[in-house]
């Protein structure tokens, strides 16, 4: 069994990692000690802690961020972490995503987004979900979601709303699904001692806490007082030593806030260990196209991540100009949305579906016509470039495509406005022909290589063409075969359906 000082022996062999071993050994012993037992986890035939010393090595500031959760988490959190995270998800998970890609030809979810309750505190200007019905979601039919999910593979799950911590049934989804981590999209408001002890104690739920800059911006769109309860979560989950982060919605208004280093550096300081960035959409409450950052800033923005995800201590995920990160876009296969009535749309912000999981099967609704168009259309752009992945703002023509082609139903009324208001349409169209540009001009620069260099958390760099398209080009006859209707019905499993708890 490997000791302390072997492991230090071992991960010392690094050049990079060396220099940081000091801070390493100076953590208490049972600490340590607890460092060595999950590190042996790894120790798997598909070698994760050689993937992740490989980059270590690509982008040293990886080597800070794991050195800062395993001096913040509490044991709990930190085990969670290695158990769920690297082995369930990016182990085990991705051998039975990898059988469901042989399978079906397409490639499983990595997460899911289940919106449980669109019950919320907040009237936040420009909510994407603001006319969604209000009624929380049977936990039956979540649970029976969940444990689908866990036979694809997927074992990452992301829950928004609304505000989750509404939800009745919420720590019971923790608790009956143990080997899962989610993570919860929160205002924060909600989060006082008594809740802050609650999610320390489950351990594998991960708050990542809205805030639109820093108070002025924050208290501007979601009400007075709001960024100093945020605070005053942030400090308690710190305090229990949770892994937290924050979302964050670039628009015109804020987007030159964000992209400054005052501003990761403050919630730095607060405790946050990773960070998501959504560009504001127009849709929802009161949409509004003067709030959309404009492509200016949308490339300011892709130009400070960039610096961020080398120069700051924490995972940070911009969801629209990372996209060369992840192969383009997720939607339809590798990640799609749930409302709380069942109805599955393929992305959070395409607001479309014609399947609604309490007269079928998830397996069901990735195979549908509307899924599969979707993902025969990806990557949106003939050049490949996955630095305009999004079918909404970067390839506007291909949203309505498929959405009359496949006769999708909007999910509320009101959704269709971003593709048949003319105002809107037009707009989208000028913003994807201006970020078009600059997006080309970034991709095949030095920075990226066409694709052929790109810095990925947890993979270091890669060529993203080997690492992506090559897998669709193998399976292209395979999704041919898909799109006559060639693969197997699925049996319907009725919604009282019960199975026994998934655990890890």
């Amino acid at each position: 069994m490997m000791s302390a000082l072997g492991l230090l022996a071992h991960i010392g062999k690094n050049p990079v990692i060396a220099k940081h071993l000091t801070r390493l050994s100076r953590l208490p012993d049972a600490r340590l000690a607890l460092v060595v037992e999950l590190f042996q986890s790894l120790e798997r035939p598909q070698g994760l802690n050689g993937a992740l010393l490989r980059n270590i090595t690509d982008n040293p500031n990886a080597l800070d961020w794991l050195l800062r959760l395993v001096e913040r988490l509490n044991d709990r959190a930190l085990t969670s972490f290695f158990r769920n995270l690297l082995v369930n998800e990016m182990l085990e998970g991705q051998e039975v995503r990898r059988r469901f890609l042989m399978q079906e030809g397409f490639e499983a979810p990595v997460t899911l987004v289940i919106n449980p309750t669109m019950a919320c505190n907040l009237q936040c200007e420009g909510c994407y979900s603001f006319n969604m019905p209000r009624a929380g979601m049977d936990f039956r039919l979540l649970e029976r979601v969940l444990r689908e999910a866990w036979d694809m593979g997927t074992r990452f799950i992301t829950v928004s709303g609304g505000e989750p911590l509404l939800y009745r049934d919420l720590f019971r989804m923790l608790e009956d699904f143990p080997g899962m981590t989610f993570m919860i999209y929160t205002n924060g408001t909600l989060i006082d001692e008594p809740m802050a002890d609650r999610i320390a104690a489950a351990s594998n739920m991960c708050p990542a806490i809205s805030v639109e800059g820093f108070e002025e911006h924050t208290d501007q769109r979601r009400g007075a007082g709001v960024h100093q309860h945020v605070l005053r979560a942030m400090r308690l989950l710190r305090e229990r030593g949770v892994l937290f982060g924050f979302s964050a919605t670039p628009s015109r208004r804020n987007s030159d806030t964000i992209a400054s280093d005052a501003f990761i550096d403050f919630y730095l300081e607060q405790g946050v260990l990773f960070g998501w960035l959504f560009q504001y959409l127009p849709m929802g409450k009161d949409p509004d196209l003067s709030l959309m950052a404009t492509p200016r800033q949308r490339e300011q923005l892709r130009l400070k991540t960039r610096q961020w995800h080398v120069s700051r201590p924490l995972f940070l995920g911009d969801f629209w100009n990372d996209g060369a990160c992840v192969g383009g876009c997720l939607s339809a296969n590798r990640y799609c949305y749930i409302s709380p009535q069942g109805k599955v749309q393929p992305c959070t912000f395409v607001q479309f579906y014609t399947h609604d999981l309490n007269q079928c099967t998830l397996r069901d609704v990735l195979r549908s016509k509307f899924f599969r168009a979707i993902r025969a259309a990806q990557p949106y752009v003939a050049s490949g470039n996955l630095l305009q992945p999004c079918k909404i703002i970067d390839n506007p023509e291909t949203l309505r495509r498929v959405v009359k082609e496949c006769g999708a139903k909007p999910s509320y009324p009101g959704a269709e406005t971003i593709i048949e208001d003319p105002a809107v349409r037009a707009h989208l169209d000028r913003y994807a022909q201006q970020w078009g540009e600059l997006a080309d001009a970034a991709w095949n620069g030095p920075e990226y290589q066409g694709g052929r260099s790109v810095l990925v958390p947890f993979l270091g760099r890669i060529d993203v063409h080997d690492r992506f398209y090559a897998i669709r080009e193998s399976h292209r006859t395979r999704r041919q075969a898909e799109e006559m209707g060639g693969a197997p019905p699925h049996i319907v499993l009725p919604l009282s359906q019960r199975g026994s708890r998934v655990r890890d």
